[in-house]
């Protein structure tokens, strides 16, 4: 359309219509600006401007691009919040659980995350078990059948009425029925050997135990404790603490 011209008395109709404009096309046109009314050549980006002003179309981009700014700043906040929240409840009573890299429990000593508890992991012999982590405090109880334990006592505690050190340290539950081993019985190597009278008259042997007619060698059925020995599959043999 720029450079256009008409005669006058031409209808508008009989004018060709455009397909496209831009920017830097011009239209002609009357307009009345303060006061005064003439043709002029106006630019369409000076159109579009004007209607853009008039319908606020301005301020309308600008209003949105400022609502979608803080709609954004908004969302990053409260992910910022989230995060912080979670991370300011991990490993603390009433929280949520924490893990550390190797998946192992950790829990707050009241400024940072320590592990204190791990898995180990089972096998085809032994199943899983929970393993600390830290060095457990002498504080710590240990509970028992007997109630709990603090680990400073255990070593008193497994001397009480339920449990007993047999061979030089090992710690096994008290049994609940002892004997004692008559002052006759001999010793060949570590396994007791009865007299022969305790062959012959086998009720005088103490209950629990019997004697191999053939070698005099004394057995056990286990059902009857006696201190410092040991049963080797039914073989009553001494042990010394």
């Amino acid at each position: 359309m720029s450079g256009a011209t008409t005669s006058s008395g031409t209808p508008i109709s009989s004018l060709p219509q455009a397909s496209a404009v831009s920017g830097t096309d011009t239209l002609m046109g009357v307009v009345t600006s303060s006061g005064t009314t003439q043709a002029e050549q106006v630019p369409v980006s000076v159109l579009a401007q004007g209607i853009s002003e008039t319908i606020g179309l301005s301020d309308a981009v600008t209003a949105a691009q400022t609502a979608a700014a803080t709609a954004t700043a908004q969302a990053e906040q409260a992910t910022e919040n989230v995060a912080n929240g979670v991370n300011a409840a991990r490993g603390k009573a009433n929280g949520v659980a924490a893990l550390d890299a190797n998946g192992n429990l950790a829990l707050t000593d009241g400024t940072a995350l320590q592990s204190v508890l791990t898995v180990v992991p089972a096998t085809q012999t032994q199943s899983a078990a929970l393993k600390p982590i830290l060095t457990l405090d002498e504080s710590a109880k240990v509970r028992t059948a007997s109630g709990d334990v603090a680990l400073s006592n255990i070593a008193t505690a497994m001397q009480d009425g339920d449990y007993l050190t047999v061979l030089g340290g090992a710690v096994v539950a008290r049994p609940s029925t002892t004997g004692t081993i008559p002052s006759d019985f001999t010793v060949n190597g570590n396994v007791y050997v009865a007299p022969a009278s305790y062959v012959s008259n086998p009720s005088a042997l103490p209950a629990g135990l019997s004697v191999d007619t053939d070698t005099g060698i004394v057995l056990t059925d286990g059902s009857v404790f006696f201190p410092n020995t040991i049963n080797n599959i039914g073989v009553l043999c001494a042990v010394s603490e």
